[in-house]
């Protein structure tokens, strides 16, 4: 049985609001994305799921679930994000 994979170009995700960094004293439960080539289209939400730490200035940790079209469900990526510098960075343990 042969399967149909969909394979995405490298994407930048980015917050659709304004927002430089996410940490633990000034984070959102849930955060609009969208991409770095199409700033202005909602492709998607992050969900916060914790912290790098208990510090207020460490970072929050999201999971980011992208819709990259109509036609195909929501997929949840397998990594786990932070906000800086205005995009979504994977976090490395």
């Amino acid at each position: 049985m042969a399967q149909n994979l969909l394979f995405q170009p490298q994407q930048t995700y980015i917050p659709a609001i304004a927002i430089t960094r996410a940490t633990l004293k000034h984070s959102w439960g849930r955060i609009p994305v969208a991409t770095s080539v199409e700033p202005e289209t909602v492709c998607g939400e992050a969900r916060r799921i914790g912290y790098t730490g208990k510090s207020d200035s460490d970072l929050a940790l999201y999971r980011l679930k992208i819709k990259p079209n109509k036609d195909v469900p929501t997929m949840t990526l397998p990594s786990l994000y932070f906000v800086d510098n205005g995009a979504f960075t994977e976090y490395e343990q």
